[in-house]
């Protein structure tokens, strides 16, 4: 059985994901841990829980969701996946930062892309990722179709749907 854990980081309220399970093994999913106070917060939990880290994911890549991406991949020597389709909008964070006023440090690349249909396995979980365009062009889902829960990043917030009108969104009809 898998074990969500959620944190909201950084001036944005974004929501930060690690999932685990009995093996330890977990994965963090949009790291955006902005601050040291906040790196130090995320470390804290994977060490007391002994955790061991094997992806960093991202849903998309707008700015608040990858500000922590290049301290997770040096931090724990993981490499980016993430669907191909963002990479652009990852490239153009660290500009959308200095337009709202904060510094975003470049993300690292993705060393692997997701597609929609494809698994992503870590311990004794596996998520199916789900192609998911609107808030941003290529934003992806991944879901655990054993235990009936997904991971939308800002696809889905509750009793609503995330932004359609930012640059590479694609509009509601």
């Amino acid at each position: 059985m898998s074990t969500v854990k959620s944190f909201v980081f950084n001036p944005f309220a974004e929501n930060t994901y690690l999932v685990y399970d009995e093996t330890k093994q977990c994965v963090i999913i949009d790291p955006g841990c902005y601050d040291p106070g906040e790196r130090t917060q995320l470390a804290d939990f994977i060490a007391d829980n002994g955790l061991s880290p094997v992806k960093l994911l991202n849903t998309h890549c707008h700015i608040d969701h990858v500000f922590g991406n290049k301290f997770i991949a040096e931090t724990y020597g993981l490499a980016l996946e993430t669907h191909r389709g963002e990479v652009e909008v990852l490239k153009a964070a660290p500009a959308l930062g200095a337009y709202f006023g904060v510094t975003a440090e470049p993300s690292p690349l993705p060393a692997r892309f997701l597609e929609e249909g494809d698994t992503v396995t870590f311990g004794n979980t596996s998520f199916e990722v789900l192609l998911t365009p609107g808030h941003s062009p290529a934003s992806i889902c991944f879901y655990h179709w054993q235990e009936q829960y997904i991971i939308s990043g800002d696809v889905l917030f509750q009793q609503g749907i995330g932004r359609t009108d930012l640059p590479g969104a694609i509009p509601r009809p």
